[in-house]
């Protein structure tokens, strides 16, 4: 610490001339600051002095002099000159204004401040540091000021001349060169230190203080709104500024005081209004200053998010973002809110055909000058600044804020909220720049679209609808169909996107049949927007697969869109809201009318073209088939169906007619529909799946196969219709067929089938033709076999099977069909049809299986690795054992080949084959060759290891790897020899040599495996010998076999041991010699009882402790340790098992400290899992005294960010404590203060990792220990559970919310299972918890702050899984186990039946009609998704059949509940009734 420099004894005449001619002596601003410094005897380091040293040094500070300190100090500072200039950019300087400020008392400091106007002098500092777009600093500018070190004076570069004038003012100062980012962030730190101190002094803390003291120093802070919003503007500015240099300023970020708002919110609030100002809210000082820097600030926050993961830094993110929006909620919406409601008038401006928020509009000026500045440059084709671009963002965030902060939490609130959401969105639109007023005359900017998708998002996200007019206004005006008319158009997908997805119904209503000027907009817009997706298709750019596809221009990414795009979010969408609105077959019907388009005459080139129309994606065709027998009756898909015959039929008619007459067939509207009918038809085919709807159209399917059979036989068809599709249909019409109707007549399958399947060997044998093309032959032979599979049950398929499946795999193995036919047919091949295999003989079936795989191996990569993975599990699956046999046998003739490629495509066949299932000859067969393959040597060693060590979990004793005893040996050698000792390989041969010597050892009396067992002791004998140098393959050998042997019959423990330290103080550079960690993996894996038995224990332990010290300096490590490399972490996670299991540690608390700091690193999970079991056996061994210290030390990390990790230590701590509590009555009240310690934890757990901890810790306690979950400590975990399922929650992340919800349900039905009886009668302490739980598993209609704080996210929402696990909480409540009841003797009168179960019921029962009445609640203001509900009914039900077993308490339940509660009621009772058909229980009266 500093020497203090103390006045002379002489009082103040000597300082104060001093004092008054520093000004004179010296020129620059910090040798005057210094020179102060000094004269009223502040201390040397007096800038770096903090806490209890200052509070000691301005004890010894004279006031007089420091009153005058004062006054000079902000001479300097309001100084308007370049001086002033200068001096606000001073760090020293504001810095001794806050030292003044601690020594003098209010009284005397106050009035100083207040005469010397503070906040002019803080608007002036922030403007001229802040508020200013400065050049960056060049290389040459950093140089220089690195060289001339650090200064006081946050903008100096270097230090004037003493040799000026007096009273001259610094000439060569540097107040217009830009600060440095660190310089820039000491100045707002130290200015914000001072502002800190002012308001900490304008707040009474508590009621004995003086208020009038408080009271100077507000009038200090209070200064007009203008200046006041002045202030507020440039300390975002600041803010956001000192953010956006984070990354480039080095050291401490400070990011937790950058972000702390509440200190210029508090400026704000102390502001002094205008007379004309009723509402006092300043709202147009706050517009026209702080709105665009309070939305630049927001965006940027939200963006900080992904950049700084510290939980202190997200909490003041938050703090921020809250404060920011509580400012726009009080002074941008709440004026104009009340201002909008007191103007009840229906439109507030003549030219408006809704009502508007005016006086948000005029608000908005700022914003809408800025979105118009960043449209004209988009005009100009110039990229759009940052700074305004992050403004489309966060504008429509305005949106947000206005509907959370809206009062609309129930039913009758949010109707009456929506003109004000309504006009808020208009507002914000108009804003962007899209009127509603009347059409555009040019091109919607993009700026203006993505601020109104952006809000249309926000919308949908909150689940919060307005009028259809606006949104039909909203797509003629800017979706770029209609207008500008006379102009180039540019459809707005993202806009016609977002409007489908926010309402649908806007998009399937039926158009009115109206006239006059409303007709233009009473269009059907799906047929708008689908002629407008056709004419992209076929007269526009289309559409392209993914934005990163090729290289376009900035013009052309504006103008194309992704098909997905338009798959998923414009038609998929379109379909569901015709089906939502009971009108799928008005989908269907428009659909139906874009291919019958599409297939124009005019359209025929751009036909050819079009590779893929967007119409024939499977996308559709995928969700027609989830919603179609939803949707349709039987009688509406018959009629469909039936609809689509005539067509086919109406084709023949016009074919007949174009040979009669000369006729075009293509331009008539016959060949038009039934080219739709091509397309539809196997869409809707693909969506029957129910038995009764085949059955019910099985006439009008039956007409379809005879159709189609048509169409594929007769020649005139071919050039008029898709022979491929119509063959592919054919499939599923007969896979449809089969079942009801072909399987059991054979006069049907002579004939429908038996022509198809003869035409369709023709087109599959055919050469290419005009007919037949690889797509045709690709559809046929499908066909084929697929009618094949139907038919191998009847008799004598074989003559058919036998011939088709010799003519499919010649076409496979040869190249009658395109790579991309040749690679589908393959994969359907293999995945479907291996069964036909079992209807040809042996030989047959061989040359088969060979044809296949050569068909397999000339598939790219991918495609033969998943077609060959397919066939090996369907061969295993479905095959018969012969056909298993014979496919092994292939394998094996393939592995003997010198293709390298087939060789592979064997291996990856055999990894996926099932040992079990194969004969052990040929098992050992296969072994023996891979076996020999390794020795040999090649390449593919890890995998060929790999499928030998899957084999060997079956036994094979006469295998040659289990009959020499040298194989194992001639492995390792060949390993070495090859340099493939990789970890990987050294594991598969440890496994290998662990499977082949338990098999033997277990048998080892046998003579073959005494044999074998000589045999491998001499090659252990000769690598273990001394002078040998032990090889990493070999120490994989020792270490199987000291895993597995018996009664160290093979390798004795002072001998292994002996290589192991050889092996680890050995200096040998060889490649193969055993790495550091193998060999301490060596170590970790001996059982230490049997070294005590051994009596090598204590020698180990002294050999392993001098070796740890002298090759591992843990001490260092545990200062400086922490996030290292991953080697380095590796390591230290090995030495740390090791260190543990020997007990190489000093104390059970250093031991403690080292896992902390090894869990920091970078490792596997495994790893981490390994550290833990090991740190679990050794917390098993210590005596319980020492455990309940540890928990000390566990639940409180010295440093915070150990805490998940010292929490999961603590779970594995607490798993080992026995279920008995100690006599002691110290210990005993340490043990029973456990469970609340935890709760009071858990509560304020901030983690996702650090909850999972806890909550595991409370359950291994509430499971394991019971004794010690007294009925206390069970209502404590109670009342924790619904703090984190409450508002109260503590700050968990949102991405985990399913995770969180799924451990609340575990624990609160764990205390119910195990723990009943400590609950009792109190059940109404359980009720909370359940509501809570219940509550959140409903989607808030408006407003998410009555949900827990990781349940806010509108992306976190709860699965059907949760509500199943609630569900089953509910009937564990109400149907508990006889396990979970306690059993007592009870006494009453003889025969009186006493139901243990029955009664816990009727205990339950009285407590469960608040749930329910919280369920009708609940219902009135959140939906629950259909797949939730549907999993957590069952869980209500009990609740309702336990809860009627009362009926008074149902009836003052119904009592309670208002009228709108009381409908839903009556709907769940009447359900329940439904589902369980006791309708006697209540009377009609009651519900």
């Amino acid at each position: 610490m500093a020497p203090i420099k103390t006045a002379t004894q002489d009082g103040p005449a000597p300082t104060r001339p001093r004092l008054q001619a520093i000004n004179q002596d010296f020129s620059d601003v910090n040798e005057q600051i210094e020179q102060a410094a000094q004269i009223i005897g502040l201390p040397d380091n007096w800038t770096t002095v903090i806490g209890d040293e200052r509070a000691r040094v301005t004890k010894t500070l004279v006031k007089a002099r420091a009153e005058w300190v004062l006054r000079w100090a902000l001479d300097k500072l309001k100084d308007e000159t370049a001086t002033g200039k200068t001096a606000r950019g001073t760090v020293a300087l504001w810095t001794l204004l806050d030292w003044m400020l601690a020594v003098l008392p209010v009284s005397r400091s106050a009035p100083h401040l207040r005469d010397a106007a503070f906040p002019s002098i803080l608007e002036r500092a922030m403007t001229e540091n802040f508020d200013q777009i400065q050049p960056a600093s060049t290389p040459a500018d950093v140089e220089m000021s690195d060289v001339s070190g650090s200064s006081e004076t946050t903008n100096e570069s270097t230090k004037p001349s003493k040799k000026r004038k007096r009273g001259a003012a610094s000439t060569n100062g540097t107040s217009g060169q830009p600060l440095r980012p660190s310089e820039l962030q000491r100045l707002f730190i130290t200015v914000r230190t001072l502002v800190k101190s002012i308001t900490g002094l304008s707040t009474t803390r508590s009621q004995g203080e003086d208020t009038v003291q408080a009271e100077l120093m507000k009038i200090v802070l209070r200064t007009d709104s203008a200046q006041a919003a002045s202030i507020l503007k440039n300390w975002l500015i600041a803010v956001e500024k000192l953010l956006a240099l984070a990354p480039s300023t080095p050291g401490d970020q400070r990011l937790t005081e950058i972000l702390d708002l509440s200190l210029v919110v508090e400026i704000w609030e102390l502001r002094t209004s205008t007379a004309s100002d009723e509402s006092g809210a300043s709202a147009d000082e706050f517009s026209a200053e702080c709105l665009v820097p309070a939305l630049t600030l927001l965006d940027t926050l939200k963006a900080l998010r992904s950049v700084y993961p510290d939980p202190s830094v997200i909490s003041s993110i938050d703090r921020a973002t809250q404060a920011i929006e509580k400012v726009l909620a009080r002074h941008l919406f709440a004026p104009a809110r009340a201002a909008f409601l007191a103007d009840t008038d229906k439109i507030t401006e003549s030219n408006s055909k809704y009502r508007e928020a005016t006086l948000l509009a005029s608000n908005l000026d700022p914003l809408r000058a800025k979105l118009l500045q960043a449209a004209q440059i988009e005009d100009q084709g110039e990229s759009v600044p940052a700074e305004l671009a992050a403004l489309s963002g966060a504008s429509s965030q305005l949106l947000s804020l206005a509907i959370r902060i809206s009062p609309s939490k129930t039913p009758r609130s949010k109707l009456a909220e929506k003109p004000w959401i309504e006009a808020v969105f208009i507002a914000l639109v108009e804003c962007a720049g899209c009127s509603l007023t009347k059409p555009p005359e040019s091109a919607t900017p993009q700026t203006a679209i993505d601020v109104l998708v952006h809000a249309i998002t926000i919308l949908r996200g909150h689940s919060v609808s307005i009028r259809s007019a606006i949104l039909k206004d909203l797509f003629w005006y800017h979706s770029g169909i209609r207008y500008p008319i006379g102009k180039d158009k540019q459809v707005r997908w993202s806009l016609v996107a977002a409007l489908i997805e926010l309402d649908p119904s806007v998009f399937v209503a039926e158009p009115k049949g109206l006239t006059g000027p409303s007709k233009g907009q009473q269009s059907d817009l799906t047929q708008v927007v689908f002629d407008e997706l056709s004419r992209a298709q076929f007269e526009g750019p289309g559409f392209i697969e993914n934005l990163t596809q090729q290289p376009i221009s900035k013009v052309q990414q504006k103008s194309q869109i992704t098909r997905s795009t338009i798959l998923e979010r414009v038609i998929v969408p379109l379909m569901a809201g015709f089906a939502t609105n009971r009108n799928l077959l008005g989908f269907i019907n428009r659909w139906d009318e874009q291919l019958i388009k599409a297939n124009r005459h005019e359209n025929r080139k751009a036909l050819k073209e079009c590779k893929d129309m967007i119409w024939e994606d499977r996308t559709i065709s995928q969700a027609l088939a989830q919603r179609l027998e939803l949707s349709l009756t039987q009688g509406q898909i018959a009629k469909l169906l039936q609809e689509h015959v005539q067509r086919m039929h109406e084709l023949g008619s016009a074919l007949s007619t174009e040979s009669k007459q000369d006729v075009n067939v293509k331009k008539l509207s016959s060949y038009k529909r039934a080219a739709s009918t091509s397309v539809i038809v196997p869409a809707v085919l693909q969506s029957i799946k129910s038995d009764d709807i085949i059955e019910a159209v099985k006439s009008q399917l039956g007409s379809l196969v005879k159709a189609y059979s048509a169409w594929v036989q007769e020649d005139r068809y071919v050039s008029h219709t898709r022979l491929s599709l119509s063959w592919l249909t054919l499939c599923q019409l007969v896979s449809k067929l089969w079942p009801i109707e072909l399987h059991g007549s054979i006069e049907q399958q002579d004939e429908l089938l038996s022509p198809l399947i003869e035409q369709s060997l023709n087109d599959v044998s055919a050469a290419s033709s005009k007919r037949v093309d690889s797509a045709v032959r690709a559809a046929a032979m499908l066909f084929l076999l697929d009618a094949c599979d139907h038919m191998q049950t009847l008799p004598g398929s074989e003559d058919l099977i036998r011939p088709t499946l010799d003519k499919v795999l010649q076409i496979l193995s040869g190249n009658a069909l395109d790579r991309t036919e040749l690679g589908k047919m393959v994969g359907f091949f293999c995945a479907n049809f291996i069964s036909l295999f079992g209807h040809l003989g042996a030989e047959t079936s061989q040359q088969a299986l060979q044809q296949l795989l050569a068909a397999v191996s000339s598939l790219d990569d991918d495609a033969s690795i998943a077609a060959v993975q397919s066939l090996s599990q369907m061969i295993f699956e479905q095959g018969t054992a012969p056909l298993q046999d014979l496919y092994i046998t292939t394998l094996r003739e393939l592995l003997l080949k010198d293709d390298i490629r087939a060789r592979n495509l064997t291996t990856t066949a055999l990894y996926f084959v099932r040992p079990s299932a194969i004969s052990r000859e040929k098992r050992e067969a296969v072994l023996d060759q891979l076996t020999d393959m390794i020795v040999l040597g090649t390449q593919e060693v890890t995998a060929v290891l790999s499928i030998v060590v899957q084999l060997m979990e079956s036994s094979n004793a006469t295998a040659k790897i289990s009959s020499d005893g040298a194989i194992l040996f001639q492995i390792a050698e060949q390993l070495q020899k090859t340099d493939a000792t990789s970890t990987a390989n050294l594991q598969l041969l440890q496994e290998l040599a662990q499977l082949t010597l338990g098999q033997i050892v277990s048998n080892q009396s046998q003579s073959q495996n005494m044999i074998y067992l000589g045999m491998f002791k001499k090659k252990l004998d000769s690598t273990t010998s001394k002078g040998n140098q032990c090889s990493a393959a070999n120490l994989a050998i020792l270490r199987a076999v000291f895993a597995v042997q018996k009664q160290n019959n093979l390798l004795q423990p002072k001998q292994y041991v002996s290589v192991l330290k050889t092996c680890l103080t050995s200096e040998s550079s060889e490649a193969n010699a055993p790495s550091l960690e193998q060999v301490i993996d060596a170590f970790n894996e001996l059982s230490t009882i049997l070294l005590a038995e051994a009596k090598l224990l204590d020698s180990t332990q002294a050999w392993l402790r001098t070796w740890i010290s002298e090759n591992a300096d843990l001490e260092s490590y545990m200062v400086t340790g922490g996030q290292g490399s991953l080697e380095l972490a590796d390591y230290v996670a090995r030495l740390h098992t090791t260190v543990a299991k020997y007990k190489l540690y000093s104390s059970t608390q250093w031991l403690a400290s080292f896992t902390l700091k090894c869990l920091r690193e970078p490792v596997l999970e495994q790893r981490n899992i390994t550290t833990m079991a090991t740190m679990k056996a050794v917390f098993a061994q210590l005596p319980i005294f020492e455990k309940l210290d540890l928990i000390h030390i566990l639940t409180h990390p010295a440093d915070p960010a150990d805490q998940p990790s010292s929490y999961r230590l603590l779970a594995a701590l607490l798993s080992t404590f026995e279920d008995r509590l100690e006599s002691n009555i110290e210990l005993r009240n340490n043990q029973l203060a456990l469970l609340p310690k935890l709760c009071a934890l858990l509560s304020a757990s901030s983690d996702h990792a650090s909850f999972n901890a806890l909550i595991s810790s409370i359950n291994t306690l509430l499971s394991s220990a019971p004794s010690l979950a007294t009925q206390h400590n069970t209502e404590t975990v109670v009342a924790a559970l619904s703090t984190l399922s409450s508002r109260s929650s503590p700050h968990l992340p949102a991405a985990h919310a399913s995770a969180i919800y799924a451990r609340l349900c575990a624990t609160t039905r764990l205390i119910l299972l195990l723990h009943r009886d400590r609950l009792g009668g109190r059940f109404h302490l359980l009720l909370p918890l359940l509501q809570n739980l219940l509550f959140l598993l409903f989607r808030p209609h408006s407003g998410r702050g009555a949900l827990p704080f990781w349940q806010r996210e509108p992306s976190a929402h709860l699965t059907a899984e949760n509500a199943g696990q609630f569900a089953r909480v509910l009937a564990t409540l109400c149907n508990p186990p006889q396990s979970s009841i306690q059993k007592t003797h009870q006494t009453g009168k003889k025969g009186t039946l006493n139901d243990p179960v029955k009664k816990a019921r009727e205990v339950s029962s009285a407590f469960l009609y608040p749930l329910l009445a919280s369920y009708s609640r609940f219902q009135l203001s959140g939906r629950m998704e259909p797949s939730v509900r549907e999993k957590v009914m069952p869980g209500i039900w009990e609740v309702v059949g336990t809860a009627s077993l009362s009926r008074d308490g149902l009836d003052a339940m119904f009592a309670g509940l208002g009228r709108s509660e009381r409908d839903v009621w009556r709907g769940v009772w009447s359900e329940w009734e439904n589902v369980h058909g006791r309708k006697d229980l209540l009377s009609g009266d009651v519900v």
